[in-house]
Parts: C-alpha cells; structure tokens; sequence
C-alpha cells in the first residue's frame, strides 16, 4: 500500500470537454462514470489519498465525487486551462505529500499493478519524475516528486507542465508496464469507444500487453516466437470449434498461447508463471497458464480454452507446427531407462491426443491434415 501521508493521486476534471462533445467525466463506463473509474484505478493501485479538480459542471460531479472519498479541489481560474488546475491541486499538496500521481480525468484505466510498479520505482531509485512506458510510448500517470512541486508552482504555465518537467530529464525514470491503459485517453467519440471496448476486455491482456509482459520479464526470443506460433495455432483451433457451436474465448486462448511460458527456465515454472500472472491482476489467464504442461481431464470434460493452448502447446515445437508423435517420441526415447518421467510424458501425449480427438469429433473430420491452421 501507498502511505497516504506520502503519495497521493491528483486527478484533474476541470476542463470542458470542448474536442469531445461530451462531458467526459460523466461518460458511462462499464456500469459506473469515467470519473468514477479513474478514482478507482488509483484507490486500487493503492493510493488512499486521490484529490480531484473541478470547475467546469462542478455542480454536476459534486454528487458523485462525494461518494468516493476523495477531496475536491475547487479550480475557479479553470477555463485558463489544465494547467491552472494541477497548480490548484499542488497547492493542497505542498507540504503534504512527498510525490503525486497527475492523472488526467479521461484517461480511467490505469492497472493497479501498475500503480504499484511505479511506486516501486520511485523507491528504488529515487527519481524526481517517473513516467510509466508502454510500447516505447510514454502515458499517464507521471508520478512527480516534491523536487517539482516548487518550478510548477512558481511557473506561468506558458509552456505547460511538459516544459516544466523537461528541466528534470536527467533525474526521471521510465517504467516498462504491460498496460495499455496509459496510452487510452478520451479525444473523441472514437477514442471513447476504444476505451469502452478495451474495459469491457480488460481482465484479459491484449496482444500488445502480453509482449509486454514477456519483455517486462526478459523472456528470451525463441520462447516468445514459440509462444506467438501456439497463440496462432491456438487461435485457428479455437475459431474453427466456434464455428462448430462452441463459445470459446479466442482473446483468452491467444493470451495463453503468448504467456504460457512467461516463467520458462524457471524451477517448476508454470505454477510460477501462474503466480505471476495472478499478481498482474489476469486470474483467468493465470489458471490457463498453471496447467499448460500438465491437464487432468474427467471423463465428461468438455473443450474450453485452456484445453485449446494445452493441445496447441503439445503441438509447436520451437516455433513449427508438428504432428503429437514428432513432439513426443523423442522425450518417450530419451527417457525409456527412467519409468516415473516416461509416465508423465505418456501421460501428457495421453491427454493431448483426448483432446484433439474430441476436437476432431467436434468438427466432424478425421484428422488435423484436413484443417489449415494460419
């Protein structure tokens, strides 16, 4: 947890929403309001003390602000501008807070984790600005350390908070986060529609955010284009069974593919890899990743997603796309002199050849040569 007496969250809800057309922080968002989600982001991230400028319809988020224990910082002087707001919000923050996390209001969905991975960071190093990455491309929020406070409160704003921080570059730090959300912000009816796309998805990682994850962890490159071959063998499967009558989760089943060996090289590495997904806030996901080497199946069991990434796994070897025979006869040869590891490849082979048969008899063919898998 963020002590509250030591970092706190500014969000700014100022402005007015003039290039959107809309007023942005009341925008409906998954059940609750734009605003509503931004506080929610920080208070999970673990930050207690969240303060929120208003001006513009402050009438109109009084009432739900309220509701979220959060201070409300009155911004008079707001139709000057952004700027004038972070300069209301810092003013109650001088003297009582060591570091700020500045997020604008349109931008809600910030990753718990990486709330804390910034924090962290910050720790660790120091830094008078830390700015959180994704992609290469820096978003919101910047954590800003007391070192700022005073070159932003003596500033005119004529160049912006930008120009302000630019004069820190030498003492900033960039965090690598496997979050796309710092890079969602609300322009335009599209951009909002994005956003409302990207919540409704957001308890599974995106394509982007799980490279990331796999570079975040150092992951090297044939174990990422081994995972990139099962998520698009993975994919293929799962849409071919959808078409048949299944409803499987094909974002679920290439999320798996692309992390199930987030933790290889690792002793015992995807129970590992399961905890670390699970930190990251995807518990789905996690459980997926738990068992992609070994799958108990009952006699009933029907075809879900991570059956799909268990069977897609069983056949990439590196990164091509091989029969379950190729894959498994060099391991039952290798270890022929050691009966309790024969077993257990035996019975892996076992339980991916359950799999694909059911798959088989699911989609009414007699064999995978029937099925081009892109």
């Amino acid at each position: 947890m963020c002590n509250s007496r030591k970092i706190a969250g500014l969000i700014v809800a100022a402005g007015y929403s003039s290039r959107m057309g809309a007023f942005k922080p009341l925008l409906p968002l998954g059940g609750k309001t734009v605003i509503e989600t931004a506080v929610n982001s920080l208070h999970h991230g673990g930050v207690t003390d969240v303060r929120v400028v208003v001006g513009h319809r402050a009438e109109e988020l009084r009432p739900v602000l309220k509701r979220l224990n959060v201070r409300i910082i009155e911004n008079p002087r707001y139709a000057e501008g952004m700027f004038s707001s972070i300069i209301a919000g810092l003013k109650t923050l001088a003297g009582e807070a060591e570091a700020f996390f500045l997020l604008p209001g349109d931008t809600p969905l910030i990753r718990r984790r990486s709330i804390k991975d910034m924090v962290q960071a910050y720790r660790k190093t120091g830094a008078t600005v830390v700015y959180p990455v994704f992609n290469g491309h820096r978003g919101h929020p910047p954590l800003i350390s007391a070192g700022c406070f005073e070159s932003i409160l003596s500033s005119d704003g004529a160049g912006g908070l930008r120009d302000i921080l630019a004069r820190f570059t030498t003492d900033t730090a960039e965090v690598e986060l496997a979050d796309q959300g710092v890079l969602l912000d609300i322009d335009s009816i599209e951009d909002y529609e994005k956003l409302i796309e990207f919540h409704a998805r957001r308890e599974i990682p995106t394509y982007a955010e799980c490279l990331a994850m796999l570079s975040q962890h150092q992951v090297d490159g044939k174990v990422m284009r081994h995972g990139q071959a099962v998520a698009a063998v993975g994919r293929s499967m799962a849409g071919l069974l959808n078409r048949g009558g299944l409803n499987l989760d094909v974002d679920l089943v290439v999320a798996g593919g692309l992390v199930h060996d987030l933790a290889k090289g690792k002793p015992n590495h995807p129970k590992r890899g399961e905890r670390m997904v699970k930190s990251m806030g995807f518990p789905t996901l996690s459980g997926i990743v738990a068992s992609h080497m070994d799958m108990e199946l009952a006699a009933d069991y029907v075809i879900d997603e991570a059956a799909i990434v268990f069977l897609a796994d069983k056949l990439v070897q590196g990164d091509r796309l091989v029969s379950l025979v190729e894959r498994f006869s060099p391991a039952l040869e290798k270890f022929s002199g050691s009966p309790e590891i024969m077993d257990s490849i035996a019975r892996r082979m076992r339980t991916a050849e359950a799999i694909r048969n059911r798959m088989l008899s699911l989609l009414g063919i007699s064999s995978f040569d029937e099925l081009v898998l892109q």
